[in-house]
């Protein structure tokens, strides 16, 4: 068991106080304050574990915790040898029963496999709804009983109410007559609980009946009449009556509960129990805390781990690894660099492990359970026992030293300070050997050189230092493994203003070897931070290359796809302004026919014409797929068909990429250009032409035929059909760049009219549509403007 002192030194009971303002019950806040951290592993596994579940039923599945109820110990054993609650007792009973039942019934809501831990904690829950429905029934509030908790107490309280009301107009009455002069005020009151009437001193022998009370000045006495005296024993007999059956409808419920008194001890243990994974939970939620890897091989990893007890807005992440390559770490640097905090964190780390919790650290963090935490940290001077600091400290190392083993992390600040810089030195590296034969892991703090030597010869130990800024000489509560720190007392004490000549002279009494150990580590310490200094630059140059490499990627698409959108919308403008140019030479052949028949002119200006339109028609304007030459195409098999393939669509007169395969239905969803459609797997035939093979279905590819219309008829369709026929239609024209088009409907009944404009109005490429103007149709079309 890990002590008491030592978890005080680390400030466990710091964390564990906190962990405990989460919990809902005060029995859970006081467990919580008191537990101490686990030492075996399945033990500390299985903690994890009931946290990890916790925290994913308030997080994941929104569990709402725990519901709160008082500790009714003290009712349970009254009931258990016969005793009466109160309304108020029976009422913190009852939550009791609610909370099992709302935790109960909340873990069970959640369809999770992988949830067993918690949820075998709740099914030990006693739930007994019947019983909370009947207390809710009968008890209004603490101090109130319904007036329906028993046939009989409804009887009585009626009774009451009506020999209430007979007193209060008998006094109304008798206020109202000839004694109304004598009264103070003409208020009814009760004293002793009786009606009585308020009485001026000087008149009280005018009113006849028993003086219950007078007024503290004396002016008043309160009178009891007698003709209401009667009334007043009714009224009181009947108040004995009900206290008497209220007294018997609570002892009937309290031995219910006698009944269930170690059903309900035992959900409040297990209450109390999923109250303290809940908190941990919670905890670890709201102090943004991750799950470590669990190990008991002595190994630590803590990727930037914060410590819990330093202000967010202030705390430095720092990193640490033990136990892998080598058993402790030796930490060097400047006083207030966070050696100390990082030797504390890497405890408190530990301990909030073994006792379930999460760790303030970035994931895949490592934490290994220890058999025993040991610690030597601050200044332990006992006045009770005459001890120096540095003789408390030897007898805390004492104490580890007899106590340690492979098992056992310890955590030794300042290790040899107090004494003799030299003796303290050697002191400390006998006893760092000591621990190193022992097998054990830790972390140690130092200002020795001696120590630092030896960690650099040694397999076991490795160097660490907090780093130091050698220009601003201040501390930057950084943690670098593998190299040992400097002091830099002196440059400090320099940097403070101590006068240029007592640095000199403290330069004098350094030995050579000391002064050139330290050059040494000033020296590494400043290539190592230039090294980081450009490993962070090139790292900084190489995302910013790579942005402008994505910069380019994207715009070389962008420019690719308003080409290609260029190249359409110049193809389909061309083919329009060709059909209108065949349409009108068309018109004017016909016109030049009728003229020719009139006047008589010779046929053969007519084949002239003829020939003039198709001229037009084969001209420069049209392109090679566009020309009447019948073109040849393999229909694609179902089985040949593949996502992302390009194919030809038939219907659609163009290309498009297969995006998904329906083989029930025989079809597939299709991109062509920017819009998606369900084309038949009959329509779809190989993107390479095939001249002259058999089995081949011939395309014609005709101009005047494959313009893109403007104009769709829907009559005499359902209202169904024409919706379907008219969302293909906008999408060919959306296609096409069309940017108007109409719907002829017809008027009729006007439904399919209200069903088309009904669609319309949900159409993400519609952008606007009206009825048609005179001329256009009117209100037989709908001309619609396309995005």
């Amino acid at each position: 068991m890990i002590a008491l002192k030592t978890l005080k030194a680390i400030e466990y009971d710091k964390i564990m106080s906190n962990v405990a303002s989460y919990a809902v019950l005060n029995k859970t806040k006081e467990e919580i304050s008191s537990f101490v951290p686990l030492t075996a592993l399945k033990e500390v596994e299985l903690l994890l574990k009931k946290t990890e579940e916790a925290y994913k039923y308030l997080y994941t599945h929104s569990i709402g915790g725990i519901y709160y109820f008082d500790d009714v110990s003290d009712e349970l054993k009254r009931v258990d040898i016969g005793g009466c609650l109160n309304p108020a007792e029976l009422l913190r009973v009852t939550n009791n029963l609610k909370s099992a039942r709302i935790v109960k019934t909340a873990i069970n809501s959640v369809n999770d496999g992988s949830l067993f831990e918690l949820k075998s904690i709740s099914d030990r829950l006693f739930v007994n709804p019947d019983f909370e429905n009947e207390i809710a029934s009968i008890i209004i509030s603490e101090d109130e009983i319904s007036d329906n908790a028993s046939p009989k107490l409804y009887s009585i309280r009626k009774s009451i109410s009506n020999i209430n009301a007979k007193i209060r107009r008998e006094l109304n009455s008798y206020m109202r007559g000839n004694l109304g002069k004598y009264l103070q005020d003409s208020v009814v009151t009760m004293r002793q609980d009786r009606y009585v009437i308020p009485v001026k001193s000087e008149y009280r022998s005018f009113v006849k009946g028993f003086i219950h009370d007078q007024s503290s000045s004396g002016a008043t006495v309160f009178i009891e009449p007698e003709h209401v005296m009667e009334l007043n024993n009714d009224l009181k007999r009947a108040l004995f009556d009900e206290a008497e059956e209220i007294h018997r409808i609570l002892c009937e419920l309290s031995s219910k509960v006698s009944y269930m008194s170690d059903a309900i001890r035992y959900n409040a243990e297990n209450l109390i129990e999923l109250d303290g994974y809940f908190a941990r939970a919670e905890y670890s939620f709201k102090n943004k805390c991750t799950k470590p890897i669990l190990n008991d091989s002595g190994i630590v990893e803590i990727n930037r781990g914060r410590h819990p007890l330093i202000s967010k807005e202030s705390v430095i992440p720092v990193s640490v690894k033990l136990g892998q390559d080598y058993n402790f770490l030796l930490i060097s640097g400047p006083n207030t660099g966070g050696k100390t905090v990082t030797l504390k964190l890497t405890g408190l780390f530990v301990a909030m492990t073994m006792s379930g919790l999460y760790i303030p650290a970035d994931d895949e963090s490592k934490i290994s359970v220890f058999n025993n935490i040991y610690c030597d940290i601050g200044d332990e001077q006992s006045i009770e026992q005459s001890l120096s600091t540095f003789s408390s400290h030897i007898k805390n190392i004492i104490n580890i030293i007899n106590n340690v083993d492979d098992k056992s992390l310890v955590l030794i600040d300042e290790i040899g300070a107090g004494t003799d810089p030299e003796e303290g030195s050697a002191l400390a590296l006998s006893i760092i050997k000591k621990l190193l034969d022992c097998n054990c892991y830790g972390i140690i703090t130092t200002h020795y050189s001696k120590l630092k030597e030896f960690a650099i010869e040694s397999k076991k130990i490795e160097n660490a230092s907090m780093e130091f800024d050698a220009k601003s000489l201040r501390p930057l509560y950084k943690l670098n493994i593998g190299i040992p720190g400097s002091s830099n007392a002196i440059d400090i004490a320099k940097v403070l203003g101590i006068e240029k000549a007592i640095i000199d002279d403290a330069l004098s009494y350094l030995s050579d070897k000391k002064i050139s150990f330290e050059a040494v580590l000033k020296k590494a310490e400043e290539s190592r931070r230039n090294a980081e200094r450009l490993s962070s630059e090139l790292e900084k140059l190489k995302e910013e290359k790579q942005l402008e490499l994505d910069k380019v990627v994207q715009e070389k698409e962008r420019l690719k796809a308003e080409r290609e959108k260029i190249y359409s919308t110049a193809k389909q403008e061309t083919k329009r302004i060709v059909a209108d140019k065949l349409a009108e030479a068309e018109e004017i052949i016909d016109e030049l026919k009728k003229i020719l028949k009139t006047v008589g002119l010779e046929s053969k200006e007519v084949f002239r014409a003829s020939e003039l339109k198709n001229r037009l028609k084969n001209s420069k304007y049209l392109t090679a797929e566009d020309d009447d030459r019948p073109l040849e195409m393999i229909k694609v098999k179902p089985n040949e068909l593949k996502i992302g393939s390009k194919v030809y669509v038939k219907s659609l007169g163009g290309y498009a990429s297969i995006l998904s395969i329906r083989e029930k239905k025989k079809e597939a969803e299709v991109l062509i250009g920017q819009i998606k459609m369900i084309v038949k797997f009959d329509d779809i035939f190989n993107q390479e032409i095939v001249k002259n093979q058999p089995e081949k279905v011939k395309i014609y590819r005709n101009t005047a035929n494959h313009l893109p219309k403007s104009e769709i008829n829907v009559v005499g369709k359902t209202s169904l059909e024409a919706i379907d026929d008219v969302q293909n239609f906008i999408d060919q024209a959306v296609m096409n760049n069309i940017e108007e088009i109409k719907v002829i409907h017809g008027v009729g009944e006007g439904i399919l009219i209200k069903a088309i404009r009904e669609y319309l109005k949900t159409d993400k490429n519609v952008l606007e549509f009206r009825r048609g103007k005179y001329g256009e149709g009117e209100n037989g079309v709908t001309i619609i403007k396309l995005k």
